[in-house]
C-alpha cells in the first residue's frame, strides 16, 4: 500500500470518526483516554507495530488541515500524534443551512474539523 493511499481520504475519514465518537460518547472518550494506542488500532487507524499513539487534547485556535493531521501522525518514527481536542471544533449550530443539508445526506458533521 502506498503512503498516498494509506494516508488519503480513508485515513482522514477514520481519524475524524475517532474525533466525533469521542465528542459524542463519554464512554468512548474514556476508552480513548485510557489507551489511545489500542483505541486507534481498534478503530482502524494505521498504527505501526511497536508504535504508540499519543493523544493531544489541546484545543487549537483554528481548524486542522488534512495535511497537518497526516504530518503529525507520521512525523516521528514510533509515535503517532492523535489530535482529539477536549471540545468539538464546530457544532451543528455553527453550520449554514446548506452544510446541514449535506450532513443530512450522510456526511458526518466532524468533516468540518479539517480543511483539505
Amino acid at each position: 500500500m502506498s503512503a498516498d493511499s494509506q494516508y488519503g481520504k480513508q485515513f482522514l475519514d477514520k481519524y475524524l470518526q475517532v474525533m466525533g465518537t469521542a465528542w459524542r460518547s463519554e464512554s468512548e472518550e474514556a476508552k480513548l483516554v485510557a489507551d489511545p494506542t489500542a483505541y486507534a488500532t481498534q478503530k482502524g487507524l494505521p498504527v505501526e507495530q511497536g508504535s504508540v499513539v499519543k493523544l493531544d487534547r489541546t484545543q487549537p485556535t483554528g481548524l486542522f488541515t488534512g495535511d497537518q493531521l497526516v504530518q503529525d501522525w507520521t512525523a516521528t518514527p514510533g509515535v503517532h500524534i492523535l489530535h482529539v481536542p477536549a471540545e468539538e471544533l464546530i457544532s451543528e449550530a455553527d453550520l449554514t443551512e446548506g452544510e446541514l443539508e449535506t450532513v443530512a445526506g450522510g456526511v458526518t458533521v466532524v468533516i468540518a474539523c479539517y480543511v483539505g
